[in-house]
């Protein structure tokens, strides 16, 4: 974790004016083809949900933007961050929140999420581990399509944890992304450039 000497730092403007909002963050959502991808993990006998997760992690990796979070209300950059996740419980309605942890290579990570599911048992959520603010929050929708969504939130200026989910695959193989940043971190540029690379990635499968 790297502390942000806010008075040296190149967007000491844009983070200062959208720091304190009531509602800093914003979202949108695109369509994007996961057709090749799909394809790819099922060859290799990843889960869908898992390999997305980790696709979209290792972009993450790659842009600061999206790894800023706030720590005792200053801003800091972390050199990883994890996945927070939700799972379903057994054969009900019910539904957990997990939290993983990041690993580079797809079958690590698959099986380390997978390890983290069961060891949680049927416990909702892990408070202690819900303190951190290395995460990066992912849900999914995928009983139907959608054009936009939105996140339950607390209005909390100083939560930059990002939010990505997506929904049911089309038989096209289009699936809709939502993702939602913190604007004081993240702009309209390095949205762009995340859903960029993440389509030349999933092309490139």
């Amino acid at each position: 974790m790297k502390k942000i000497n806010v008075e040296q730092w190149e967007r000491k403007e844009i983070f200062r004016f959208y720091e304190n909002f009531s509602m800093p963050r914003f979202q949108m959502t695109v369509n994007v083809n996961i057709k090749r991808y799909l394809r790819y993990l099922k060859k290799n006998k990843v889960s869908f949900y898992y390999g997305m997760m980790w696709l979209i992690l290792k972009i993450v990796h790659e842009q600061e933007a999206f790894r800023y979070r706030f720590v005792d209300n200053e801003p800091v950059l972390f050199a990883n961050v994890h996945p927070s996740f939700t799972e379903k419980v057994g054969d009900g309605s019910r539904f957990k929140i997990v939290h993983g942890e990041y690993a580079d290579d797809l079958i690590t990570f698959e099986q380390k999420l997978k390890a983290a599911a069961l060891k949680q048992g049927d416990q909702f959520i892990n408070e202690t581990l819900e303190s951190r603010q290395d995460w990066l929050y992912f849900s999914t929708f995928p009983w139907e399509t959608f054009t936009h969504a939105t996140n339950v939130t607390n209005f909390d200026s100083h939560d930059a944890i990002p939010r990505i989910g997506w929904g049911k695959i089309t038989k096209k193989g289009e699936l809709p992304l939502t993702i939602e940043v913190h604007h004081a971190f993240c702009d309209g540029y390095h949205v762009g450039l995340f859903i960029h690379q993440l389509k030349m990635r999933l092309k490139g499968y």
